[in-house]
């Protein structure tokens, strides 16, 4: 298909989605005032870890995230100045969104808290997968981690929006992870758009947002996007995995793709699962 043709269909569908009345949660101030200072020609970098030091929980979430084994740092980090030495500005601010936007769109009851608990495991798993096959797919575990909590934001969105959206999901106070393609047709909305929409309106990369958009669709994308998705649907099958819940079907249907994209052989998958659940067993 044509990207002109692409791009119209897309810009159709968004309008259709805004149109049913979503609130899409504007980019964090904070998180504005990082990206005019790091745009600026001579960057200020202690300007910029001041202004992160400012909000003491947001910097605590950043240090817990980039001192976990996923991470892959040599030593443990004790400061802003520190973490942007060591993995740079743009990681730093990746994992800033990362943790702006839970707090950004909220939810305070068990469904909500069960939601996030599921999207911050699977980023994790993904920095994990990335860290470890980073020479493969050249793809770093910090924009892993962003796309894991991305991917489905647009569920709370939607939830927020629709009292009957993932209604047995919130009855059961998270029990049970919802079929998404199935509350998503009975309310004729899409949760992928929707977090597309919220990644373009924090400034995500363009690899990123499309890996977002499509991550229940490895075969609609190219790499480096088509990387993204993949590490999202392998997180998705560990996740599962680990916590003796059904599978998503993905993973049985694009098994193949997903090992081909990340240079995985088929006879070294228990063995590739087990590091990878080791490493976050050493997490915890």
């Amino acid at each position: 298909m044509p990207e002109s043709t692409q791009k119209e269909i897309e810009g159709k569908e968004f309008e259709a989605i805004l149109g049913q009345g979503l609130i899409i949660p504007p980019q964090p101030h904070v998180l504005m005032e990082i990206e005019q200072l790091a745009g600026q020609a001579h960057v200020n970098v202690k300007a910029i870890a001041k202004l992160i030091a400012k909000d003491p929980a947001l910097v605590a979430s950043v240090f817990k995230v980039v001192n976990s084994p996923a991470m892959g740092l040599r030593r443990s980090i004790d400061s802003v100045d520190s973490a942007i030495s060591l993995l740079g500005l743009k990681q730093v601010t990746n994992l800033l969104k990362s943790i702006a936007v839970r707090q950004a769109l909220g939810g305070s009851s068990p469904a909500y808290e069960k939601f996030w608990e599921r999207s911050g495991d699977i980023a994790q798993i993904a920095a994990a997968i990335a860290q470890k096959q980073i020479s493969v797919c050249n793809i770093f575990p910090d924009q892993v981690y962003m796309a894991g909590l991305f991917q489905d934001c647009g569920v709370p969105i939607l939830m927020q929006r629709f009292p009957a959206y993932c209604q047995s999901f919130r009855a059961t106070k998270g029990q049970g992870w919802p079929d998404l393609e199935h509350e998503d047709n009975l309310l004729h909305t899409d949760h992928s758009v929707v977090g597309y929409l919220v990644g373009k309106q924090w400034r995500l990369p363009d690899f990123i947002l499309r890996g977002i958009r499509h991550h229940h669709e490895i075969l609609s994308v190219i790499h480096p996007a088509r990387t993204i998705v993949a590490i999202l649907q392998f997180s998705s099958h560990l996740y599962c995995k680990q916590n003796n819940v059904p599978d998503g079907k993905e993973w049985e249907a694009s098994r193949n793709e997903i090992l081909d994209e990340l240079g995985i052989a088929s006879d070294g998958l228990q063995e590739f699962e087990e590091d990878i659940m080791d490493s976050l067993i050493r997490s915890d």
